[in-house]
This record gives structure tokens, C-alpha cells and sequence, in this order.
């Protein structure tokens, strides 16, 4: 029987974002495969300190923490299959069953404006804003722990002081007593809804865990580990967040996923039947008015088609105003790398819409026959951000 290869993985305590219990059920299932051996240090550069020493192999972070540190004498060698990364809703409602002008917390700009497009009576604020304008007592202004910071959220939704509050799903697990949340999600799953319920595109870069070694480890020795489509999609998505100025970081949503071609087709025909479903073998069946199976055409795909699964890139940004939106949905091939050319395109595509729609229109010189007095006076840009 080979020897199972020695690993040393640091974690620290829980960061409300995940990582920590991620990384406990990949070492459970891979035990077979991995001789691990678990250690949990106070903080992060403590921990980094003891990775860069050699006490250890790997460490355990979030692909945010990455980016905020020294990377100097790191590298990432293995990315985990990435979390779900849409937040949740904390009420005893769905969003549209809210009350009228329900008060909602929300520290993220992009979901407030994103819930304010949905339901624009709603009453959102972020905590400290919630804490100057409706509570008195000065403990609560003290509060800059994360525990503390749920229990105060909780304490005021059931006294009925706020309607709901908007958290990461890593937030979300450490809450201990059962409480309804709602996922402020993409339908995907049920592509109808798409035209029934708003879509939420999620923060960029939410759910990526990654394990970091020192330069020169031996990456190969972990491959089993690394999910090599949510390296894919990080290095997609980052790519994009990057090319953003920090004004549209803030309020722009990102999401990069790899589906199958069959997986794609499947969704839209579900947008025609909703009844229907693929079956095994029957990945481009194509409903037409008839409502029998037997009826049903067989999609005969060209021969210049891409074979092979596609990555999909979701970008959406919302005005101030949560009236104007812009959107875009690009599918292209992973073979061949394709889709860094699609990504590129995209990038400037963005670019070149945004300028657009904030342009500001001069006041025109002369009146088209037909059209109102008000259509030729100057206008601020459509989009305002």
C-alpha cells in the first residue's frame, strides 16, 4: 500500500465566511487519499508567519483574505469547489411579502439597490445607520464583534424593530437559533421565476476557498484537491471585478459558473414547457406546440459547434436610483480557451455601455418636427451612479 502524503493544513477560527467548515469536510473526505494533520491558529498572520517559517504545508483562507495580505513568497496550489455565494434574506417573509415600508438591514450597496429595484417602499439602511437613527441605548454602539453583531440583528427583528436583515450565508450558519431565511439568488434553477421574481446577481468573488503553500511547493501533490472550474471562474471573474473602477466595485455584481451544454439547452427549453425534462440521451430535444414527447424534434447540433461544457459570465449594475439597470449574460466555449476572448470583449463591451448610458445630452440646436419642446432641453445620463 503506497504512503499516504503527509499534510499540515492551518486554519484559524471562524470568519463567519465558510472557509473554516469547508476545509473541515474536505479533510474528512479525503483522509483515505491525505494523512492530515489540522491546526488552528489565533490569526491569520500568525498563521501566515508559521506557513512562511515551514512549520506548515498548507493554509486555509477565503480568496478575499488573499487579496488583502502580503502575498509575497505565496501561492495559491489548490482552489475547493466554490460555496454558493448569493446572501439570504433573514425574515419571517419572502421579499415580496414584506409589509409596506418594512425596514430591512443591508451593509451591502449592490443588494440594497437590488432590493430597492424590487420593492422600492422598502426602508434599508445599514447597521450603524439603524443604530443612530433608532436606538438610544449606548451599549449598542460599542458593538464591532461579529457574534455580537447577529445577536443584536436578531434581538431587533423579533422585538419587531426591523422587518429582516440581509447576511452572507457564512454569517447565516452561526446563528443558533432556527430562523427563515430566503436566498436573494439568480433563479437558476427555476429559469421561469427569472420573469416572476427579481434576480440577484451576487457580489463578486463570494464563495472562493483557496488552499496557500509557500513558493516552490509541489502543487501536483494537491491536484486531487483543486476544483479546476472554480480556478476557471475566479481567474474570470477577477479579471472583470479588476478591469472595474472602485466606484462601480461597489455596486456592480459578478458570477462565472461552468455548466454543460446540455445544461444550458435544458434551462431554455424550460423557459417554453416548464412541464418538460430531459432525459439521459435526450440532451437536445426541443419542444414545439405539441404537448406529447413522441412529437418532440431532435435538435441536430452544426458540426463547426464547440463541443464540450461553456463557461457563463453574469455582470450587472444598478443606478442610484435602483430604476436603471444594466445586464449582461455572455456564454462562450472553455475549449481552446476561447472564453478569455469572450471575457475581453465583454470587459470593454462594459466599459464602452457605461460611458454611454452616464453621457450627458447637450441641448439640441434644433427640434425635430413631431417631438415635444422637452426633448430637445439638455438631460443628465441615463444611468446615475
Amino acid at each position: 500500500m503506497q504512503d499516504r502524503p503527509r499534510l499540515e493544513v492551518l486554519t484559524t477560527p471562524s470568519s463567519y465566511d465558510g472557509v473554516r467548515l469547508q476545509v473541515e469536510n474536505v479533510i474528512v473526505k479525503n483522509r483515505d487519499s491525505f494523512n492530515f494533520k489540522m491546526t488552528e491558529l489565533p490569526h491569520m498572520e500568525v498563521a501566515i508567519e508559521h506557513l512562511k517559517k515551514g512549520k506548515a504545508d498548507l493554509l486555509a483562507m477565503s480568496i478575499n483574505q488573499w487579496k488583502s495580505i502580503d502575498t509575497k513568497d505565496l501561492q495559491i496550489s489548490a482552489f475547493l469547489a466554490r460555496r454558493e455565494p448569493t446572501w439570504v434574506l433573514v425574515a419571517d417573509d419572502k421579499p415580496e411579502y414584506l409589509p409596506l415600508g418594512g425596514k430591512i438591514i443591508c451593509e451591502k450597496k449592490l443588494i440594497k439597490r437590488q432590493m430597492l429595484r424590487m420593492r422600492d417602499d422598502l426602508v434599508i439602511m445599514t447597521i450603524q445607520e439603524f443604530v443612530q437613527a433608532e436606538l438610544t441605548d449606548a451599549n449598542y454602539h460599542d458593538f464591532i464583534d461579529t457574534e455580537e453583531e447577529l445577536r443584536l440583528l436578531e434581538d431587533c427583528r423579533k422585538n419587531g424593530k426591523i422587518d429582516g436583515y440581509v447576511i452572507s450565508r457564512g454569517k447565516f450558519k452561526q446563528i443558533n437559533s432556527r430562523v427563515r431565511r430566503h436566498t436573494l439568488g439568480m433563479q437558476r434553477d427555476k429559469p421561469s421565476q427569472e420573469f416572476e421574481r427579481s434576480k440577484f446577481i451576487s457580489p463578486p468573488l463570494e464563495g472562493f476557498t483557496i488552499l496557500v503553500s509557500r513558493t516552490g511547493f509541489p502543487s501536483k501533490i494537491v491536484d486531487d484537491l483543486n476544483d479546476k472550474a472554480a480556478e476557471i471562474c475566479f481567474a474570470v471573474e477577477n479579471s472583470i471585478y479588476e478591469s472595474l473602477s472602485d466606484e462601480l466595485k461597489q455596486i456592480s455584481g459578478i458570477f462565472v459558473e461552468q455548466k454543460k451544454l446540455s445544461t444550458i439547452l435544458k434551462q431554455y427549453v424550460k423557459l417554453i414547457d416548464d412541464s418538460y425534462a430531459l432525459k439521459i440521451g435526450e440532451n437536445y430535444l426541443i419542444p414545439n406546440r405539441k404537448k406529447s414527447r413522441d412529437s418532440r424534434t431532435l435538435w441536430k447540433p452544426s458540426k463547426d459547434l464547440i463541443q464540450g461544457p461553456r463557461i457563463c459570465i453574469y455582470f450587472e449594475l444598478l443606478g442610484v436610483s435602483s430604476k436603471v439597470s444594466l445586464e449582461f449574460v455572455r456564454i462562450e466555449p472553455l475549449d481552446q480557451n476561447v472564453f478569455h476572448r469572450g471575457k475581453n470583449i465583454l470587459i470593454k463591451e462594459i466599459k464602452f455601455t457605461v460611458d454611454l448610458l452616464c453621457r450627458e445630452h447637450d441641448e439640441l440646436k434644433r427640434l425635430i418636427s413631431g417631438l415635444p419642446e422637452e426633448y430637445a432641453q439638455p438631460k443628465q445620463g441615463l444611468l446615475q451612479l
